[in-house]
């Protein structure tokens, strides 16, 4: 069984408003065509003004995320960047595929299809951090960011010397996108609120989301925000199986579901994916607080990304806002934190975290 790791820092551009610390999920954003697009900050701290202009929304939420997450722990070059998405940039796919149409494959500009690579961003972040450590970027679909923790966890267990990791996740959405997986029924009809999402969880599709999420990770206790104890990912799972991942994860751990204070799931809405959050509800302990996401960011390939974000505030207020609560448990404080997140694809995921002591 692998050590844990430690958060040293969090940041997000999500479709909320926090990435400048404005407040931890106050005045939620609403919205009523049935996408949450992000609330992009000003990313000219962070990033070259002539570089911007040829940059797409990606690109720039990543840059400024990863290098606010630094900033945040002090850290001005890491060790290592491992970066997760679903997509990539489908900006600059969708521009390069259309140039290539309306130019017959003649005189290309390389701009779009370079800066439409997965691992853009994290080129980006090792030139202007001069980090020349490991870097990789997995593309894994829903289970993309989950991949870059564990590889994370696994490099910081190699050796006792402390490390620096940044690790992250991004996606983002384009109206072509979204029409065309509004064709094999991925979107629920338009909601009057994104916040009346799990109202309607008896009918079938979901809320279309993006956002990018970076931590830095460590292998020293100092200064944590939290730690992570294990990752665990399953691909096609029966909600048995589900069941099962979760008990032996915990059970490793020397604990059992009636010591999670909090479980966070990544339920979005859609009827299909509903019965393991319904069988984990009546499972869980009346102390136990049960909480939910994905109305204030989307469901996207990275979104486990929104919800550790969430995590660390969790631990550092040691309270759950009212938003987030689908039923108040009897917890005086937040130790354990479990995070079961079901994408679309079939794809689940469970993320351990525990407070510093």
């Amino acid at each position: 069984m692998m050590k844990p790791v430690y958060i040293l820092s969090a940041a997000v551009t999500s479709p909320q408003q926090h990435f400048e610390d404005e407040g931890f999920l106050q005045d939620i954003r609403e919205t009523n065509d049935g996408m949450l697009v992000v609330s992009e900050p000003n990313y000219r701290k962070y990033i070259n003004p002539v570089a911007i202009r040829r940059m797409s929304k990606l690109l720039k939420m990543g840059i400024s995320t990863g290098m606010n997450a630094l900033e945040r722990a002090g850290v001005t070059k890491p060790d290592a960047i491992i970066t997760g998405t679903g997509r990539g940039s489908m900006v600059d796919t969708e521009a390069f595929l259309l140039n290539m149409i309306e130019n017959e494959e003649e005189a290309l500009t390389p701009t779009s299809f370079i800066q439409s690579t997965y691992n853009s961003v994290n080129g980006w972040l090792a030139l202007q951090t001069r980090s020349n450590g490991y870097n990789q970027t997995y593309v894994n679909r829903g289970a993309s960011f989950e991949l870059a923790l564990f590889d994370a966890q696994m490099l910081l267990n190699e050796d006792g010397e402390e490390q620096n990791i940044l690790v992250g996740c991004l996606d983002e959405i384009t109206p072509d996108y979204v029409k065309v997986k509004s064709k094999i029924g991925y979107w629920k009809e338009p909601l009057s609120s994104n916040l009346q999402l799990f109202v309607h969880s008896d009918t079938k599709g979901t809320l279309a989301g993006e956002g990018a999420a970076f931590f830095t990770l460590t292998n020293k206790s100092e200064n944590a925000l939290c730690s992570l104890l294990a990752v665990e990912m399953l691909q096609d799972a029966s909600t048995d199986e589900v069941l099962a991942a979760i008990n032996n994860m915990l059970s490793a751990q020397g604990l059992s579901l009636t010591d999670i204070d909090v479980l966070l799931c990544g339920m979005n809405g859609d009827v299909q994916q509903q019965d393991v959050y319904t069988v984990l509800e009546s499972k869980a302990d009346a102390h136990t607080s049960i909480a939910a996401f994905k109305h204030l960011c989307g469901e996207y390939d990275t979104s486990s990304g929104f919800a550790t974000w969430i995590v660390t505030h969790l631990f550092e207020g040691q309270e759950v806002p009212e938003i987030l609560i689908q039923k108040k448990g009897t917890h005086d404080t937040i130790r354990n934190i479990l995070v079961v997140n079901h994408y679309i694809l079939n794809s689940t995921s469970l993320l351990l975290f525990r407070s510093v002591e």
